[in-house]
C-alpha cells in the first residue's frame, strides 16, 4: 500500500457490521431515479463503479419513504413499495460481490426546502417561509400525517432488510423536513410534537427510529444524519446538539454521520473551493466524537491528506467522499494501490454535480463525463486501429482529449505554444484556495507521461503547418485570450489584464487595486489581493456581486468580500482608467477612484482565428473549449472526453 494511508483501509465496525475501509460514498441527491422513485439498471451501475474503485460501503441518497409531503416527490411511484425494495436488492447483489457494504438513507423529505410548486403548499413542522420562494409559506403536518410518516419509516426499513441492505441512516440534517421538527427556529407548534420541550420536539425522531428498530430488529445497524450546528441566527447550537447526540445515543443509534450548517447557510451543503479540504472534520467530526464513542462519519470535501488525518487524529472513524467520487470512482482503490497520483481531483467547481440536475442533461462531474453513463463511457475500449492524433493547445480541453486518445491506443502529440500545460487553469489556480485546479493539471501530466503522450513545448501550429498533413484526427483546442475593452486608458501602464495579474510581474501590483468586472475571476482575484494585504474596490456594472455564480459558490464569494473587507460598487461602469485610478459612472454621477493598480476582469474571447484556418484547411480538424465557445472546465473536459472517444 505505501505512502502512509494504511489507517484509511482498516475494517472498522458500525455496531456488528464490518466495512472493509473507512470510505463511504456519500449520499448524494444528483438527479437520479427522480421520475420512477426507484433504483434503475444505470443507477445500479452507478454505484457498482465506485463499488469496483474499492470505497468501503454506499450510502444511496435521500431514498424517499412517503410521495405525500413535497411537491416533487408527488409525482414519483414505487415509493415505499415492492418496486422500489426490488432496485435495492439488484443493487445490493451487484455491489456485494465487490465486497461493499450498502446503506440505504431513509428521508421524509425537504419541508420548506423544497421547490414551491404552483398548486401544492410545501409541508413543515409549522407555519415557516419557503427557501426558494420567501413570499410562500409552508403548512404545518398534521398529527395524522405526521403517524403515517413514522409508519412510512418503518415500512421501508423492513423493506431495506429484505432487500439485502447492510444499514439504515435516518436523515435529520441540512434543515429537511425532519430536522424542522427538531429545531425551534421552524418547529412553533403548541402540540405533543412542539419544541417548547426537549422530549416534544424529540417526538417524530423518536417514532421514527422506534418504527425502523422495530421493523429491523436490535442487531441492525441505525444511523442519524444531522448537522451540529446549523450556522445561522436562531438556529441550532452545538450545546444543543450534544444534548440531542446523548439522547439518541441512548435511544440505540449505532453511528453519527455529522455536518455542519444548513440551507440557509448554503456553502455548507456543498463546501466550496472558498473553503478549506476537510471543513468539517474539527467542527463537526470532533465535536461529536467527543461526545459519544459510537463510530462518526463525516464529509467535508476530503482530500487523501486531510482523510488521513481526520482519522489519524481520532475526530472521525468514517470518512465520506461525495463529489471526490463523481470525479474519480477508483478513490479508495488507487490510494490503497500506492497510487496517490492517479487520483483525479474533484475540482469543488459544483457545476454539472449540481447545476444540471433536472436539466437538458444528467447531472455528470466536470472532471468526470461517464459519471451516470458508466455502461457506455465508464471503460474505455482500445481502437482497431492505431491513429495519428494531433492535439493543438495544452489546455484542460486539449489534456483530456489527449488522455482518453492515448488510452484508446493512438499515437497522440499534443502542440504547445508556452512552456507549460495547463492554459488558462496555471492562472486560475494562483489564488491559494483554487489549488484544486492546481492539482487537476498535475494530475493530467501524469497521465500524459505514463501513457506516452508527446509534448511539444514551445510549438505554435497554425493552419500551415507540415505536422498536420498526416494526421487522421485534429483536435484544436486554442483556448481563448483575456478581453480588454474600448475604454480609455486601458493600455495604460499600470492596467493589466487578469490573467496576467496572476501569472505576471507580482511587484507591478500596488496596494490600492480597482478591479474592473465583478464576476468570478474577478472576485477570485480581488480576494487574492486583500488577503496579501491590499486595499481592493470591485467595480461591477450588473446590479449583483457574482451574477453568473452558482448559490453556494456565491454564498461563498459574498462572504469572503465581506471578511476582508473588499469595498464593491455595483451598478457602476468604468469610463477611463489613468494613472490615478479610474473614473466610474454610477447612478449618482461619475466618481474618481484612486489606486495604483487597475485589473481588468471582463471576460474572455475564443483564440478563434487559429482555429478557423485550420477548420477551413482539414476536414479532420474540430474545435473544442474555449476557441469553439467560452465555457467553464466542465465545458472543455467533456469536450475533450467525447473528441478523443470518437477515433476508432
Amino acid at each position: 500500500m505505501g505512502q502512509g494511508f494504511e489507517k484509511l483501509f482498516e475494517r472498522t465496525y458500525i455496531g456488528k457490521l464490518g466495512v472493509k475501509n473507512r470510505f463511504v460514498m456519500a449520499p448524494m441527491g444528483i438527479g437520479i431515479d427522480v421520475m420512477s422513485g426507484c433504483i434503475e439498471e444505470k443507477d445500479v451501475e452507478y454505484y457498482a463503479e465506485r463499488a469496483r474503485g474499492g470505497t468501503g460501503m454506499l450510502n444511496l441518497g435521500f431514498q424517499i419513504v412517503t410521495n405525500k409531503t413535497d411537491p416533487f416527490t408527488m409525482s414519483r411511484f414505487g415509493i415505499g413499495t415492492p418496486l422500489q425494495e426490488m432496485g435495492w436488492a439488484r443493487l445490493c447483489d451487484r455491489v456485494h460481490g465487490y465486497g461493499t457494504a450498502v446503506m440505504v438513507q431513509l428521508s421524509c423529505g425537504l419541508g420548506r426546502n423544497a421547490m414551491v410548486m404552483p398548486g401544492v403548499q410545501n409541508v413543515s413542522a409549522s407555519e415557516n417561509t419557503c427557501f426558494y420562494d420567501p413570499t410562500s409559506t409552508t403548512r404545518p403536518l398534521s398529527i395524522e400525517e405526521i403517524q403515517t410518516i413514522v409508519q412510512d419509516f418503518g415500512r421501508a426499513a423492513a423493506a431495506c432488510k429484505r432487500a439485502g441492505v447492510d444499514a439504515i441512516e435516518i436523515h435529520g440534517h441540512i434543515g429537511y423536513l425532519l430536522d424542522q421538527f427538531m429545531t425551534s427556529l421552524w418547529n412553533k407548534r403548541e402540540d405533543i410534537y412542539g419544541a417548547q420541550t426537549f422530549e416534544n420536539k424529540m417526538r417524530f425522531v423518536t417514532e421514527i427510529y422506534q418504527a425502523c428498530r422495530a421493523a429491523v430488529g436490535p442487531d441492525y445497524p441505525i444511523a442519524f444524519r444531522m448537522a451540529v450546528e446549523h450556522g445561522i441566527p436562531g438556529g441550532r447550537t452545538k450545546e444543543e446538539s450534544a444534548e440531542i447526540i446523548r439522547y439518541l445515543d441512548r435511544l440505540g443509534v449505532d453511528a453519527f454521520d455529522v455536518d455542519w450548517g444548513c440551507y440557509d447557510a448554503y456553502e455548507w451543503v456543498f463546501p466550496t473551493c472558498y473553503m478549506p479540504d476537510g471543513c468539517m472534520m474539527d467542527m463537526s467530526a470532533a465535536f461529536a466524537k467527543s461526545i459519544t464513542g459510537k463510530p462518526i462519519m463525516v464529509a467535508g470535501a476530503f482530500t487523501p491528506e486531510t482523510a488521513k488525518k481526520a482519522v489519524e487524529e481520532g475526530k472521525a472513524d468514517f470518512i465520506v467522499i461525495g463529489r471526490g467520487l463523481l470525479a474519480d470512482p477508483e478513490f479508495a482503490r488507487k490510494l490503497q494501490e500506492g497510487r496517490r497520483e492517479d487520483v483525479r481531483p474533484c475540482i469543488k467547481c459544483n457545476r454539472f454535480c449540481l447545476s444540471a440536475a433536472g436539466g437538458a442533461r444528467d447531472s455528470s462531474c466536470s472532471v468526470n463525463p461517464a459519471v451516470l453513463k458508466e455502461t457506455i463511457y465508464g471503460r474505455i475500449p482500445k481502437a482497431e486501429t492505431k491513429r495519428k492524433v494531433i492535439i493543438v493547445g495544452g489546455g484542460v480541453g486539449g489534456m483530456e482529449a489527449a488522455r482518453v486518445s492515448a488510452l484508446k491506443g493512438h499515437d497522440v502529440t499534443v502542440y504547445e505554444k508556452t512552456d507549460k500545460l495547463g492554459g488558462q487553469l496555471l492562472a486560475a489556480s494562483v489564488p491559494s484556495f483554487k489549488g484544486r485546479l492546481s492539482m487537476l493539471v498535475d494530475y493530467y501530466k501524469v497521465q500524459l507521461d505514463k501513457l506516452g503522450v508527446k509534448v511539444e513545448y514551445g510549438r505554435e501550429i497554425t493552419a500551415d503547418s507540415e505536422e498536420l498533413a498526416d494526421a487522421y484526427r485534429i483536435i484544436v483546442a486554442t483556448g481563448a485570450h483575456g478581453f480588454v475593452p474600448p475604454i480609455k486608458g486601458a493600455d495604460g501602464p499600470n492596467v493589466l489584464e487578469v490573467i496576467d495579474a496572476h501569472t505576471g510581474d507580482q511587484a507591478r501590483i500596488g496596494s490600492r487595486v480597482i478591479v474592473a468586472g465583478g464576476g468570478p475571476s474577478g472576485c477570485d482575484c480581488a480576494i487574492e489581493l486583500a488577503m496579501e494585504g491590499k486595499e481592493v474596490t470591485i467595480v461591477e456594472m450588473m446590479d449583483q456581486l457574482y451574477p453568473t455564480g452558482t448559490l453556494d459558490n456565491r454564498f461563498s464569494v459574498l462572504r469572503r468580500v465581506a471578511e476582508e473587507g473588499i469595498h464593491v460598487m455595483t451598478g457602476a461602469k468604468v469610463k477611463e482608467f489613468n494613472d490615478k485610478g479610474a473614473i466610474v459612472e454610477t447612478a449618482e454621477g461619475q466618481k474618481k477612484l484612486e489606486a495604483d493598480t487597475a485589473i481588468i476582469a471582463m471576460g474572455t474571447r475564443p483564440n478563434g482565428e487559429t482555429a478557423k484556418a485550420i477548420l477551413d484547411k482539414y476536414v479532420c480538424a474540430q474545435t473544442i473549449g474555449d476557441c469553439r465557445a467560452i465555457g467553464q472546465v466542465g465545458e472543455a473536459v467533456q469536450q475533450g472526453f467525447f473528441a478523443g472517444w470518437s477515433i476508432e
